[in-house]
């Protein structure tokens, strides 16, 4: 179902809004080199641009390699520079995954907004977690009001509230709600 709806680059607001985009590679945060660049403290300096010393990228492994819109793999390296083109080409192929997921798990029609914020919803919380959600299971069952309501309820990691989650989920919500084809009390 929603075989029709495709997002572009375009479509990716709340995405990027919430994201970072960074435009340069940079080693994952839990990874051993980061890690020490963090003790080092020289951390933040690397994530503006800093150079990472030589000795702790030769002898720590920073895998996986992370540029863009959060985009991991083989086609990031160590030291690439990353030009916005290709950080939205992968970040709308990253996006793909929760397009398809999206597709597949929910059992309505929906409107092309009502597809955007589920793409940028599943994205965010990734497919498992979409697949299993009351969210889901709501909408699926034809209750509307349910589902926008439980958009709010995703506000949180490692247990606290954030305040870009709740604005990301804000924005979810309103604009599911800006493409809805039926009448809500939320």
């Amino acid at each position: 179902m929603n075989e029709d709806l495709v997002l572009t680059v375009d479509d990716l607001a709340i995405t990027k809004d919430a994201e970072n985009c960074v435009l340069f590679s940079y080693p994952d945060p839990a990874s051993p080199l980061a890690r020490e660049l963090q003790a080092r403290g020289i951390w933040q300096a690397v994530m503006k641009g800093a150079e990472i010393p030589a000795e702790l990228l030769n002898s720590l492994s920073g895998s996986p390699w992370t540029g863009g819109w959060g985009h991991t793999g083989p086609d990031v390296v160590p030291g690439m520079t990353i030009p916005q083109e290709q950080a939205d080409v992968w970040l709308l192929a990253d996006m793909a995954k929760s397009e398809a997921n999206v597709r597949a798990h929910v059992q309505i029609p929906l409107t092309r907004d009502e597809f955007i914020a589920l793409c940028d919803f599943d994205f965010n919380v990734g497919n498992g977690n979409f697949d299993t959600s009351t969210l889901l299971k709501k909408l699926n069952a034809g209750d509307i009001d349910g589902a926008v309501a439980e958009f709010a309820r995703w506000n949180e990691a490692g247990g606290k509230v954030l305040a870009g989650l709740v604005k990301r989920r804000d924005a979810e919500k309103a604009l599911f709600l800006l493409g809805a084809n039926y009448t809500t009390t939320a």
